[in-house]
Order: structure tokens, then sequence, then C-alpha cells
């Protein structure tokens, strides 16, 4: 197959969250399987570009901000849509595409489903990773009485009307557009790209030597950091040598009140904030530590980084109620908490770090569940077959 994957974030220049993450992994998957690859992402200033990744082909696009200035979300989105549809279209006069597809953020399919007749029709189809509908009903962003909201979700649904097929990486934001935009869930797979477990893996760094929790995401208050390193403050006491590492990019006045929070706890070594770390060198910084946790408050879900931590051998700890519960079994690969309680977050962290059997016998069907149910061998080629399905006329796919 020749496959487009058009996706604003794509590493390393515009890789912000689970969506340029998981766009590297279909694209170097699916093109590791033998397919042709090419990857429309955003350019992160006002130059076109083209490169080789490998074997998968990145073209770069500018948003409309080069012609004129962009002043709001809606309009970027709409304008970004376009430019997006342009250089997809120029792509496909060259050498055709046998699908294309897109992630639901951002309504990048927009002006391309939109422009869609049965002269030019190329088989579509839309990935769900967290709709925007999900973000404004669980965090309140954007505000449901705004012109955001009402011109996205407007733009959301389209996408996911005028699509071929729809897939999702949980059966939570699927069951979100059911309920806001009438798109059936059932008709919906739940399909993603698992994780690599060559590359997660136990044993790829010795433990630390001081008991370590860690994190590995967007350092944000939805992403729970804030209860996270109040909950350690409260252990300390009870665990002098424990170390909380939070890794990854965030706002850095969220950041300095975190380091002072620890600081007033009484214990300043407490908190470590190394910053960004690269998908290779996340397996070594995961195996060192004791045990994960991320008590996001709301997560689309699955949550990758659980299973590339889950992958490594670590119990791992979240919150109920979304989709991160979907890949994890209370009691026997890790716990799940009310979001925004912090009195069940501290009893779990507490379960886990007083226990080292506990810890390991959780972190051992950890891997079995990944290596049953996430392993990215087994999940590309299920999305494989449903690409195929989707080219083929919409036959139901064959999972293997």
């Amino acid at each position: 197959m020749r496959i487009a994957l058009v996706s604003q974030e794509y590493p390393p220049e515009t890789a912000k969250g689970g969506i340029g993450s998981q766009t590297y992994a279909k694209a170097h998957g699916l093109a590791a399987l033998g397919h042709d690859v090419q990857v429309i992402s955003r350019a992160p200033g006002s130059v076109a570009s083209k490169r080789m990744d490998h074997r998968v082909e990145v073209t770069r696009v500018p948003g409309f901000e080069a012609r004129m200035t962009v002043y709001t979300a809606p309009a970027d989105w709409v304008t970004y849509s376009a430019e997006a549809a342009a250089a997809l279209a120029a792509l496909h006069s060259i050498r055709p595409f046998d699908i294309v597809d897109f992630p639901e953020w951002g309504s990048e399919g927009y002006v391309h489903l939109l422009n869609q007749s049965e002269w030019n029709r190329v088989p579509t189809v839309i990935h769900l990773h967290g709709p925007l509908v999900m973000f404004a009903h669980t965090l309140g962003w954007p505000a449901l009485d705004s012109a955001f909201y009402r011109v996205g979700s407007a733009m959301e649904e389209t996408c996911l009307r005028l699509a071929d097929a729809v897939f999702s990486s949980s059966r939570c934001s699927a069951e979100w557009c059911e309920r806001h935009y009438s798109l059936p869930s059932r008709s919906v797979p739940v399909l993603h790209t698992g994780v690599s477990t060559s590359l997660f893996k136990p044993g790829v760094a010795p433990k630390a030597e001081r008991l370590t929790i860690v994190f590995a995401g967007k350092l944000e208050v939805n992403k729970g950091v804030k209860l996270l390193v109040e909950a350690a403050c409260a252990l300390a006491p009870e665990f002098p040598n424990l170390h909380l590492r939070l890794l990854g990019r965030g706002d850095e006045k969220l950041q300095q009140g975190l380091r002072a929070m620890a600081q007033a706890s009484g214990f300043p070594s407490l908190l470590d904030l190394p910053g960004f770390i690269s998908r290779d060198e996340l397996p070594s910084h995961l195996c060192r530590a004791h045990l994960f946790a991320a008590p996001s408050h709301y997560e689309g879900g699955p949550g990758f980084v659980y299973l590339e931590a889950m992958a490594c051998g670590l119990p791992v700890i979240a919150c109920s109620g979304s989709g991160a519960a979907e890949v994890i079994r209370p009691g026997e690969t890790g716990l799940l908490v009310p979001p925004h309680n912090l009195e069940g977050l501290v009893e779990a962290l507490r379960m886990l770090l007083s226990d080292a059997a506990k810890r390991q016998a959780m972190g051992e069907k950890a891997r079995q569940f990944v290596l049953a149910e996430a392993d990215s061998s087994i999940c590309l080629q299920r999305l494989e077959a449903f690409y195929l399905s989707v080219i083929s006329n919409g036959a139901e796919p064959r999972i293997p």
C-alpha cells in the first residue's frame, strides 16, 4: 500500500504528545512491513521542507500564518486543514495514495474530506486519540460556550461523518463520539500501534539505589503532576530515600511551584525534573524506577506511556473512569485511584512502595499483558488489515 499519514505532530520538530508518537510508530512500523509511507506534518516555521526519515518520506507544510496573522484556534484549524489538503492533493497527483489516515485532533482532514467527490476520492480514515468534545466536557477546555468549541466540534463531527471509516485508540474515545456525534461505537474498532516490547523491556538498566517513582509525559496540572508531588511529599517521612522523577517538558512556572513544594516538605532532594527524554532513552529511565505513576485527571486512552512502563516490568498507577483504565487490571498489573483524590493516591503509592514482592509480581503480569495485548508487531498487523478492509470497500477488518 501507498499510505499517507497526515498529522501536525511528528517528531522531532513537532513532537508534542501521543499523536506524534503514534504517527511515528505507524509510519516506521508500516514501512517495516513493506509499505510506502508518506507523512505530511506541520512545519515549525514558515518554510516547507521534505526529507527522508529512514524509509519514511516526511513533507512539512507551513500553516497559514505565512500568508496572514492567524489569531484564533478555529481560524488555524480551518486554514491549516486547507494547507494540508493542498499538500496531500499535490503528492497524490504525482503518485496516488491507496489510503489516507488523519487524527481527529485539529480536524486536519476537514477540507480534504469536504473536497472528495466520485472523481477524486481516496479512501480516508480518521484515528480517534481524544476528541475535542471529550476535553471540553471533562477538563473544561475549550469552554462549552466558546466559538472554539462550537466551530471545532462542528468540524470534528463533519470529519467523522465524511470519513470512509473511523478507528480509535480506546473504547473511551469512541463512546464520547457516539454520545455527542451519534457515531455508532460498535462500528469503530479499537486499534493502535501498541508498543515495542523489544525496545521497552525489563533489565535495560539496573534499579536505582533510591526507591523511585517515575512519571513520563507533559508536565501539566491535568496530567496529575501536582497531585503526584503532593502525594510524594506526604510519603517522604515514611520513605526517607524516596525519589520522584518527572520526565518531560512543561510550563516553567508550574515546575518552579513543584520544586518549591518539595523544598517546603523538608525533602529538597525528593524531586528530579530532568526534562525531555527521547524515546530511545526512555526505557532505561523507566527500568531504573520501582513503579510508574501518572494520575491524569482524564485520559482518552489507552495512554501509551502506561503500556511502555508495563512493558518494562513496572506496576503502574493511573486514575479510574477514563481510557487509561482499559489497559490496567487493578490489583494484577497496577492500581487505579479516583481522579483528584490525594488520599487514594497516597494509599496506592504506599501499598507498592512498601512491598517489593507485590511490585515484582505486578510488574511481571504487566509485562505479560503487553506481550499478549499490545505488542507492536501484533497491533501493526491489525492496523494493516483494517486499512486493507477499507480499501476493499469497507469489509469488516480481519483482525488476526
